[in-house]
């Protein structure tokens, strides 16, 4: 029950160091969090690129360690997010990890150790492999690049740590999922400065659709530390996954959200071909490097590079085209597809922190680079054929209906490159700090598809400044303006690229640490203005217009409580008002979906201190999010929903019996959408039994 120290901390009392030092002669802190343990000192997080205490940091960053993973029995990224203000997790596929931070989209902008871990939405990242989440709210752009408005997030993972232990768990649910899991570690070859980890599991994760198989994944992450001396450290960080899937497809708004003329249907209905469809392949392989080297009190170098492997196979997917007027009768059409890309990624940056008068600096000055390849091959039916729909009786199915001919096409061929340069200098002055940052980006892209090859660059350049006010040593004030870009793809009807989507951000906040040090919040106010938006180009077919400009205004608080030793609480509230100010096409005043105006999360956590329970742990969450738009343009709204989880877990000497139940009330909910035929319902009331043991 550490975790509320990592989670809450932000003020220089209750600061929990993500990179405790541990005993000499090895020194293993420069590799990465190690541990959620609380200690004096300064909280910091990797997603920030530099030592920047939290506190200081012009920014509402978030930060959710293993354990509370762990103690929520979290499996997938969605379970991780509700811990989060102003995060609505939740997309419209089962298998991929989809979420907005203050109300736009972010779901491709996920980062692994400060390096980006995907530039598409892939299958769900493994939180078994990871030490903690960090969630960096509003525009990054000027530390990171292209990238959302509302935010990214950056996985951390697991690093090697100076000393020997080993975990073994087995975990049993609903639907007859299980898994299987190890993670230990050791030091290596007699040498007490190499340090190794293996983190590893089997799981099959069931699902509630009626025939859909769920998914079966092998993780396997060894990692190797070398502290060639105090000041010195290198890791090796790789990992290897592959998923094997068939889930449940989306579903219709009519039928499964509000009554059709049948009324509503089962929501494990499955809209594949059992046996025949809906099945995909993907791997992921990672080999990568950590090096930091500190030259003397005033500079410090760290370098990261990861070279990612990707390959997935989609098999028949059947993909939902549209309801019939009979109101049951839904019409699927197959796809089917073949590929691979790599990644090659590496951010190198030094650090000086010095003196000039009264004027402390940290300064940080960058470079990151980034070459993604792709190759892939598809297979569609003929679109214009209306016999190449698959109908489905959604009240009454009958499966087994033939799958028609797919025509593969050419394999494509897209390549990204993109060089960042970022500078940026902390200013502090007794009470204050001021924040400066900026960022050049030099990005070229090449598309080859039926023997064309069309290539685009872009040169961009994204500013940021924040200031911050320490009113006591334990409450900060903060305000900042930044801005993000985002490139897009597509043609305007007179054969220019798109613009790069932008952003700006304006936020006001309080960061403390209260009570002595029990109570730690973060409550800001922001206004987000997305520009540069296409939509499509009414009068010519085929292109777009960038007149689209939406904005969100709103208030988030992140609070964590220890009210009593062995009591921990987070409490987290955002209100959201995103919509839609100017469009050639979608009226003035709607709302970008799946962002609903109000969200609420509590977390509640006791542990018995002493007596004959002692170690009897119990825990409930309850997750309320507000109606939220369906699709924009705004033709449906999906309803807002709650959650009740809860868990009981009990430490008996080295082991640790765990039981944990999601959607104890069994609410009938739907996470996200795309459009009305593309409707994702949660899972209904399932539990999950863990058992651990740890020598």
């Amino acid at each position: 029950m550490a975790w509320l120290a990592v989670a809450g901390a932000t003020g220089p009392g209750m600061a929990a160091e993500e990179t405790a030092a541990p005993a000499a002669p090895i020194v293993l802190a420069s590799a990465g969090p190690v541990e959620t343990v609380l200690v004096t000192g300064v909280r910091t997080a990797e997603s920030t690129k530099s030592s920047i205490p939290l506190i200081e940091t012009p920014q509402n960053i978030q930060v959710i360690p293993a354990d509370l993973i762990a103690d929520q029995g979290g499996k997938v990224l969605d379970d991780v997010l509700r811990n989060v203000a102003g995060v609505m997790p939740g997309g419209y596929y089962q298998s991929w990890d989809y979420f907005r931070i203050r109300g736009f989209d972010a779901s491709g902008h996920i980062y692994q150790d400060g390096l980006q871990y995907d530039s598409y939405v892939q299958l769900n990242v493994e939180l078994y492999g990871l030490e903690q989440v960090e969630v960096m709210k509003g525009p990054s752009s000027a530390l990171y690049g292209q990238g959302s408005l509302g935010g990214l997030i950056n996985l951390v993972s697991k690093h090697p740590r100076p000393e020997t232990f080993l975990t073994l768990g087995a975990d049993y649910g609903s639907f007859d999922s299980y898994e299987l899991h190890l993670d230990g570690n050791t030091t290596l070859f007699g040498n007490p400065n190499i340090a190794g980890r293996l983190v590893a599991l089997t799981r099959h994760s069931g699902t509630f659709t009626e025939y859909a198989k769920g998914n079966d994944r092998i993780y396997v992450a060894p990692s190797l530390t070398w502290t060639i001396d105090p000041d010195t450290s290198l890791t090796v960080l790789t990992s290897f996954q592959r998923d094997r899937t068939d889930m449940g497809f989306p579903l219709t708004y009519v039928g499964a959200v509000v009554p059709g003329p049948y009324g509503r249907y089962l929501l494990d209905r499955y809209t594949g071909e059992p046996d025949r469809s809906n099945r995909s392949k993907a791997e992921r392989t990672a080999l990568g490097f950590e090096f930091r080297h500190r030259f003397n009190d005033v500079f410090s170098f760290t370098q990261n590079f990861r070279y990612t492997s990707n390959w997935s196979e989609w098999d028949h997917i059947l993909y939902s085209s549209y309801l019939d007027a009979d109101g049951r009768t839904l019409y699927r059409y197959p796809y089917s597809s073949n590929g691979g890309w790599l990644n090659y990624g590496s951010d190198s940056r030094l650090q000086a922190a010095f003196e000039t008068g009264p004027l402390s600096h940290t300064i940080v000055a960058g470079v990151d680079h980034y070459t993604f390849v792709y190759r892939w091959a598809a297979g569609q039916i003929d679109y214009a054929d209306p016999a190449a729909y698959m109908p489905l009786d959604l009240y009454a199915p009958v499966y087994g209906q033939p799958m028609p001919v797919l025509t593969w096409g050419p394999s494509s061929r897209e390549s990204i490159d993109d060089t960042g340069l970022y500078l940026q200098d902390h200013i502090r002055y007794d009470a204050f700090t001021l924040t400066l940052s900026g960022r050049w980006d030099f990005a070229k892209s090449g598309n080859s598809a039926g023997g064309v090859r069309t290539t685009e660059s872009i040169t961009h350049f994204t500013p940021r400044v924040g200031l911050t006010y320490a009113v006591t040593p334990q409450a900060v004030l903060y305000t900042s303006y930044s801005e993000s870009f985002l490139p897009q793809s597509g043609l305007t009807f007179a054969g220019e690229a798109l613009k790069p989507e932008t952003g700006r951000q304006w936020e006001a906040g309080i960061k403390s640490s209260l009570l002595d040090d029990r109570l730690d919040l973060t409550a800001a106010l922001f206004q987000l203005t997305r520009q540069n938006v296409s939509t499509d180009d009414q009068l010519h077919p085929g292109f777009s217009v960038q007149t689209g400009e939406q904005r969100s205004r709103g208030f988030e608080l992140d609070a964590h409580a220890t009210l009593a030793p062995g009591w921990q609480t987070i409490l987290t509230y955002a209100y959201i008002d995103v919509g839609v100010v100017n469009d050639n096409t979608i009226p003035i005043g709607d709302h970008p979906q799946n962002a609903p105006v109000h969200s609420v999360g509590l977390w509640n956590q006791y542990e018995l201190q002493d007596g004959m329970l002692k170690g009897l742990s119990m825990g409930a969450g309850l997750y309320y999010y507000s109606s939220q738009a369906g699709d924009l343009p705004n033709t449906f709204k999906l309803p807002g929903y709650t959650l009740l989880n809860a868990m009981l877990g009990y430490d008996f000497g080295p082991a640790r019996l765990q039981l944990n139940v999601r959607n104890i009330l069994n609410a009938r909910y739907f996470t996200g959408s795309y459009n009305d035929v593309y409707v994702q319902p949660g899972a209904p009331r399932n539990a999950t039994i863990s058992l651990e043991w740890s020598l």
